[in-house]
């Protein structure tokens, strides 16, 4: 396929108004000039098909583009949606940012554990302390983490879906869901927390409480 960008006669530059209105420009174009006869008649059909094709592609990075630029990197809509315990949305969300950094890791790894993907979450974890060395509530998750997974039961691990994300449960070898897991004591306080930034006063408390 052609650049979809091209095809409209324009680049990726150009602003989505104005990719809209060339748009709906060549579509009346070429839907007036499909009815004509013969051979320019042809033309116009099959210039409609390829812009219509065309549109499916730049429509969609719009989209993406619209996304990533209402979520502006506040990260209060992920921490509200955590606590509501719906982690699909939340993923939504995370997947969504492309500009990736410590702060986008960290919550990554509050979805993750909250599904019980230990080993996942504390990759995260590493990941934003790597952004941002001196972060002490990254390196307190992480510290706390580790010693919450010390002696733990083995972990399921999480598995990416065909589009490279993880908003969906993780199935076994057989086609089925993993069973819920129970974990241990420390990790039972950690994934009751309501709240998203709970996972280092959580996993204090417990370990107050040994």
């Amino acid at each position: 396929m052609k650049d979809p960008y091209a095809i409209l006669g324009l680049d990726k530059t150009a602003d989505p108004e104005t990719l809209r209105a060339k748009y709906q420009e060549l579509h009346d174009l070429y839907g007036e000039q499909r009815f004509k006869s013969g051979e320019e008649g042809n033309e116009g059909a099959r210039k409609l098909q390829e812009l219509e094709e065309a549109w499916v592609v730049i429509s969609s990075n719009l989209e993406r583009e619209n996304k990533q630029t209402s979520f502006g990197g506040d990260y209060s809509r992920v921490d509200e949606l955590i606590r509501q315990g719906k982690y699909n949305e939340a993923q939504d969300i995370l997947d969504s940012v492309q500009d990736r950094k410590g702060e986008w890791h960290y919550m990554q790894a509050i979805v993750f554990y909250k599904r019980e993907w230990l080993t996942e979450a504390k990759t995260q974890l590493e990941m934003a302390l790597r952004d941002d060395p001196t972060n002490t509530k990254y390196r307190s998750s992480l510290e706390k983490l580790n010693l919450s997974m010390t002696g733990a039961q083995p972990q399921q691990q999480a598995v990416p879906n065909n589009n490279g994300n993880y908003n969906q449960q993780p199935y076994n070898d057989q086609g089925g869901q993993y069973p819920q897991q129970q974990p241990q004591d420390m990790a039972n306080c950690l994934s009751s927390c309501c709240c998203a930034y709970c996972l280092t006063d959580c996993l204090c408390n417990a370990m107050r409480c040994c």
